[in-house]
């Protein structure tokens, strides 16, 4: 993965598809009531979590953005 290429989940553009690990997601415009980014499993439409547990932890979470070709 292009560690230079990653931004923080919070600075990501809304609508956007990104990479983590092995996990791709997308991140939505809206937050939950603590905060956090809401972002959606591709393939299972679980919430996106990162294994993180707190709002500032997954908001800070460097991830890959994804461009559709």
């Amino acid at each position: 993965m292009d560690e230079h290429l990653k931004v923080s989940l919070d600075e990501l553009e809304e609508g956007s598809l990104f990479k983590y690990n092995n996990t791709i997601a997308l991140k939505t415009e809206y937050r939950t009531e603590k905060g956090a980014v809401k972002s959606y499993i591709v393939g299972s439409g679980e919430m996106f979590w990162g294994g993180t547990s707190c709002p500032e932890d997954l908001n800070g979470l460097m991830v890959l953005p994804l461009t559709l070709r």
